[in-house]
């Protein structure tokens, strides 16, 4: 009635089958642990850019602000979306905007410079002169290029921005634009002379007005 000899469920070598389920189980495993890991790493991105959304939006940020904020946490790898995100937010941004806003159309200049100004806190300066750490635009000639106050004065301002290139505008034309709240954007003509290859020195022809 029953075969006095076993039947296998697979047919072949035992060994090589019972190789063969070892590997699947093997596969499914790392496959969960792939999985599991990619996951987590989605759900912590997602958590830091709702952070980072939060703490914008408490600085008075619009839409448009937020957005390109959330386009320059894009860029970022692991550990720099955790720094922005969190305590050193506003040190890393210091840092590395320079860079980033080389990539940004023109039209998208002056709400970045606005984000900037309310994300780091500069925004609300009541002092009519330029701040340490405050950034401008700078206006030489057709090109537009962010830069950081590294020594502010009465009569002069040092500044540090990198051009892109041979910049064939006259020192004399150029325009520095600043964002303080409530006044919005405001403008100053002056010149400027290079320092170092990245440090200029921009000399006002007249005192603050609103552009």
């Amino acid at each position: 009635m029953f075969p006095e000899k076993p039947v296998w469920i697979w047919k072949g070598n035992p060994e090589l089958v019972l190789l063969q389920l070892v590997g699947l189980i093997l596969f499914f495993y790392f496959a969960f642990r792939l999985s599991a890991y990619f996951t987590h790493r989605y759900e912590l991105i997602q958590m830091h850019r709702k952070r980072l959304d939060r703490l914008a939006f408490k600085a008075g940020c619009n839409q448009i602000e937020r957005s390109l904020l959330q386009t320059f946490y894009n860029q970022l790898d692991r550990h720099h979306r955790v720094l922005l995100a969190h305590n050193h937010a506003k040190e890393y941004l210091r840092a590395h905007l320079l860079q980033f806003v080389s990539q940004l159309d023109r039209e998208e200049e002056r709400s970045f410079l606005s984000l900037v100004a309310k994300f780091l806190g500069t925004a609300k300066e009541r002092s009519p002169f330029f701040g340490v750490r405050e950034f401008v635009l700078v206006h030489w000639g057709k090109d537009s290029y962010l830069a950081q106050v590294v020594d502010p004065g009465l009569t002069e301002v040092r500044i540090r921005f990198s051009p892109t290139k041979r910049n064939t505008g006259t020192p004399n034309q150029t325009k520095i634009t600043v964002f303080r709240e409530p006044k919005g954007f405001q403008s100053i003509h002056g010149s400027v002379e290079m320092e170092t290859a990245n440090t200029f020195y921009f000399r006002p022809h007249e005192r603050r007005g609103t552009s």
